[in-house]
Formats: C-alpha cells, structure tokens, sequence
C-alpha cells in the first residue's frame, strides 16, 4: 500500500500466516497467507472483530472470534 501524497511512504504486511485457534497454537500458512486484526469490532455482543485476510491472488475483509492469533500492525493517521 502507497501513501497517495507520497509514494515514498509505504506500509507493508507480509505474508506471515496465522496462529491456530486451538490449544496448540501452530502456525498456519506462514508465507502463503495474511492475516490482520482491525481494531473495529464486529458488533458490541460477539467476541468477533474485524480483520484483513490475503492471499496472492485475493484481499477481503471478514470478521472471527478475537481468540484467532492473527497479526497486529500499528497504523498511524
């Protein structure tokens, strides 16, 4: 992603995959997949919250439990 005012300022998320949801905690996909929490919850009665998932051909936007061990990257406006 580029900054339109200044192409000189990008902020990057690799590919860096995902923790298991369950006990174990196992990293998943690492260097296929991307996964990132939003800091917007999914609505204010469920344990879910926004986040951006990608692959090399796709980019959405979904919602999961908060429990999910996806990645955080600190966005300054």
């Amino acid at each position: 992603m580029t900054l339109k005012t200044d192409s000189s300022k990008k902020l990057e998320f690799p590919a860096v995959g995902w923790r298991s949801y369950d006990s174990s905690g196992t990293l998943q996909r690492a260097g296929q997949y991307g996964r990132y929490w939003s800091s917007v919850t999914y609505t204010s009665t469920t344990s879910d919250a926004y986040y951006l998932w990608f692959d090399s051909s796709d980019l959405n936007v979904n919602s999961y439990n908060k429990r999910g061990g996806f990645s955080v990257r600190c966005v300054r406006q």
